[in-house]
Formats: C-alpha cells, structure tokens, sequence
C-alpha cells in the first residue's frame, strides 16, 4: 500500500497536485477511482469509490437484507481474479484483497469465516450519510514478459459503476486512462 501511495504521489506531480488530490476527495455517484501500480511479478490496485457504485445503498446497512447485500458485494470484490482478468500467458493470480469503509464497518466486509462480532457490529465507525468504499489488491503473476494488460470486468458486476478514472505506472512509464462499460480494457 506504501508503495502505491508513493508512486500516485509521483504520478500527481506528474500530473500536477490539484487534479490528483481533487480526484480522490470527490463523492461523485457512477465514479471510481483506481490507482495500479505494475512492478516486476506484482500488480497493486487501488480502488476508491462511492458506496452506491458498489451497493443500492451507501449508509451504515440497516436492514439484514442490507447487511447480506454488503456481504455479497464484499465476495464479488475478493473475487479479484474475475473482476481483474490479464492475458492467460501471464499467470497472475490474487494474493491479497483488502476492503475498508468507515460505514460498513470491518465484519460485514471481512472474509466468510472470519468474521467476528456480527451480531453486534453491524456497521462502522462513522455515521455518515454518503460513504465510500476503499479496496487494495494485488496479485502475483508469474510470467511478468506477458504481463501487458487488463480487463477490468468491474462494469458488470457492479451496474451503478459507469465510469473509472485510472493512474498507472507500469514497465512502460505513467499513464491514465479512463474505462467505461464499453471501453474497458488497459493495455501498456
């Protein structure tokens, strides 16, 4: 996570410091913003975005339906290597996926089988009205000569997500990129 923050920060100043920094403190509904960093066998993505991108809600759940809705999207999101697909020859597979929103809270949003507490956390630390959701993953690919793209299949799985603003830094240089439903793959 270290790693990434420093290296958006250098893409910010690549950049330039305001549009970095606006980016990534605007609530904007249909928006998320991910940062990818690829570094020999390892790719670490960063992806922040409003609640209501992810959920049909974006407050603390109120509901066991809604607590289920939150524990389903948190499974579609560990399941990385389908939101995240790279050329076959590059033999990536997820090594870490890490969810955190102050109105959700750590137990809705933790792996089956390690959640503890639910009954009695059944939500976060704030109570704010608007939430956001933040999400690190990163996985390992074994063949990093065949490592040159990505299919972001986020769009799909999350119909409210209609738009991702993307900085990278890649084996080729910094770039950014914008996906959509209908453009959404990275290639480098």
């Amino acid at each position: 996570m270290k790693k990434i923050l420093v290296l958006c920060a250098v893409i910010g100043i690549f950049w330039g410091l305001d549009s970095f920094a606006s980016a990534h403190e605007a609530h904007e509904h249909g928006l998320a913003h991910m940062n990818m960093v690829v570094e020999e066998k390892k790719v670490e993505i960063e992806i922040t975005g409003a609640l209501d991108n992810f959920l049909s809600f974006e407050h603390k759940p109120e509901t066991d339906a809604q607590r289920q809705e939150v524990r389903n999207m948190a499974a579609l999101m560990r399941n990385a290597g389908a939101l995240f697909v790279f050329p076959a020859e590059a033999r990536c597979r997820p090594e870490k996926v890490s969810l955190d929103s102050e109105v959700l809270g750590q137990s809705l949003l933790a792996p089956e089988g390690s959640r503890q507490r639910e009954a009695h956390d059944h939500g976060g630390k704030s109570h704010e009205d608007h939430g956001d959701l933040d999400a690190e993953i990163s996985f390992i690919c074994l063949n990093q000569e065949k490592l040159n793209s990505v299919t972001v299949n986020m769009f799909s799985v999350f119909p409210n997500l209609r738009r991702m603003e993307v900085q990278m830094v890649t084996p080729k240089g910094q770039n950014a990129a914008e996906l959509s439903p209908e453009a959404s793959v990275i290639r480098w």
